[in-house]
């Protein structure tokens, strides 16, 4: 956990308790078991409301789009503007069996052909990273126009100890898909060239050699 959260959660704490302790004493609640009862619920009520909002911006973050310097109005960067930030990565094993996983994203905020992931050190898709780093990915396709982004051409790169804090620093964005790396790593994703479709154009692919 940041301590920024624990600051957060701390002062949320802090606030539950002397408001509560208002609402005691101002109706002048007697009783162990009523002043128990009232301070649980009135805790409770005053908790809840912050923690759901910072969990509200929190998965805002997660899924929200970020628009870098080095980010182009280009066809591939139009598609991934309407999109959400989720993709299936497809991974070979070590005995040639083909696995994909859903999992979110966050484009890197100077290179549009650069996605991170943050996942499970232990994962699937991880393990199968480290045998074969060629992977394929393919986002969800916009609704109402059909836009949707696909390559065969990813190269992947797992990122951890001392690499995994240097690229953190680097590239903050890393930060709006978790809270805790302990037990995490990164997977770098280059794209090479990927494939952009919707309903309303043709077929375009975009080279990124």
């Amino acid at each position: 956990m940041y301590a920024k959260r624990f600051i957060q959660l701390f002062i949320i704490f802090l606030v539950t308790i002397f408001f509560s302790m208002i609402f005691v004493v101002y109706f002048n609640i007697k009783g162990y078991f009523a002043q128990s009862l009232v301070l649980s619920l009135v805790g409770y009520v005053i908790l809840v409301i912050p923690l759901t909002i910072l969990t509200l911006l929190k998965q805002r973050k997660k899924f929200s789009h970020d628009l870098g310097t080095g980010k182009s109005g280009s066809v591939f960067q139009n598609s991934l503007n309407t999109l959400d930030n989720i993709i299936t990565l497809s991974t070979i094993s070590p005995d040639n069996m083909a696995s994909s996983s859903i999992i979110t994203f966050k484009q890197s905020n100077s290179d549009e052909n650069v996605f991170y992931c943050v996942s499970h050190k232990e994962t699937t898709r991880v393990k199968n990273i480290r045998f074969n780093n060629k992977v394929s990915v393919a986002t969800w396709f916009d609704k109402q126009t059909g836009s949707r982004m696909s390559s065969n051409s990813v190269v992947a790169e797992i990122i951890e100890n001392k690499a995994m804090n240097d690229e953190v620093m680097q590239h903050p964005e890393i930060k709006k898909l978790s809270d805790d790396f302990s037990n995490n790593v990164i997977i770098k994703l280059k794209i090479n060239s990927a494939l952009v479709e919707s309903f309303q154009s043709s077929p375009v692919v975009v080279d990124f050699a």
